[in-house]
């Protein structure tokens, strides 16, 4: 029986590659097992490690200015302790200045005592009153603060009144036993005021500075004209005494809310400090 004989496959026989690729070895595909494993490169380490470090220095800082602000911070023992002068006179650069030197607070810092604290600001502040140098304490049988401009005495029996508390006489008491020229009586005029009083008269910049600043419950009435005086550290100024307060004309202030000053009474007066000089002309009359 003839017939067509078929071959045990039908698929073609594998062709042997011609050309370039002849007697290559097919390469099979790399699977999970063989594929490399890819390296990565060094500098991205680096870069987390300066991260971490920087993120560290970082955090530590903060912890260090957290803990300087809270050991810097004072905690007043009541709101009636706390004392914020209205005016930081002393941070002026023109005080500095021009009042350089003149503080004679102590070295040791001394508070304002509560029941002198509503007081302080009341009466002036830190300009009228200057710092404190003295703790409470009795003078006179008073109680009483000093500070560096005017000593602050408790009235008790004037207790729910504006006089509960007041500016000491601190002037009349620092020129005890001077005597000082008064001037013939004259009519007052608007800038040049007479106080039959004390029968001295107040004009210029020191009456301005006295009606601006508190006025007669503030410095009282005037004890002596204007006039020239050496203070113990050398210096001059033209000044004018009154009840409670000494007024200093400073020139190279001009122009400036500090060219009339308060003296330093209650310091003199407090620490026993030498009197200034006198240069005090004849008074003449008032045209």
């Amino acid at each position: 029986m003839s017939g067509t004989v078929s071959s045990p496959s039908s698929q073609p026989p594998p062709t042997t590659p011609s050309g370039p690729d002849q007697g290559r070895q097919p390469v099979p595909p790399a699977s999970a097992e063989t594929r490399p494993i890819r390296q990565r490169p060094a500098r991205n380490n680096r870069l987390r490690v300066g991260m971490v470090v920087l993120l560290v220095v970082l955090l530590l800082i903060m912890l260090a200015l957290v803990i300087a602000g809270i050991g810097g911070m004072r905690w007043p023992a009541s709101s009636q302790n706390r004392v914020t002068p209205r005016e930081l006179i002393l941070q002026s650069p023109t005080v500095a200045a021009v009042a350089g030197g003149q503080s004679s607070a102590p070295a040791v810092k001394v508070d304002i005592a509560p029941r002198f604290a509503a007081a302080y600001e009341q009466l002036g502040g830190l300009r009228r009153l200057g710092l404190p140098i003295s703790p409470a304490l009795l003078h006179n049988g008073r109680e009483v603060q000093w500070f560096e401009r005017a000593r602050v005495e408790y009235w008790p029996e004037l207790s729910g009144t504006p006089y509960e508390f007041q500016i000491g006489l601190v002037g009349v008491e620092y020129v005890a036993g001077r005597t000082f020229l008064r001037p013939e009586p004259f009519t007052s005029r608007p800038d040049l005021r007479y106080f039959p009083e004390t029968g001295f008269g107040v004009g210029g910049l020191f009456l301005q500075y006295w009606e601006e600043h508190g006025g007669l419950t503030s410095f009282g009435y005037p004890i002596s004209a204007e006039f020239d005086e050496v203070q113990p550290d050398g210096r001059a100024f033209r000044v004018q005494y009154f009840e409670r307060a000494r007024f200093e004309l400073h020139p190279e202030a001009a122009g400036t809310p500090y060219v009339v000053q308060l003296g330093l009474l209650g310091s003199a007066l407090y620490f026993g400090e030498p009197r200034p000089q006198t240069v005090q002309p004849r008074p003449t009359p008032v045209p």
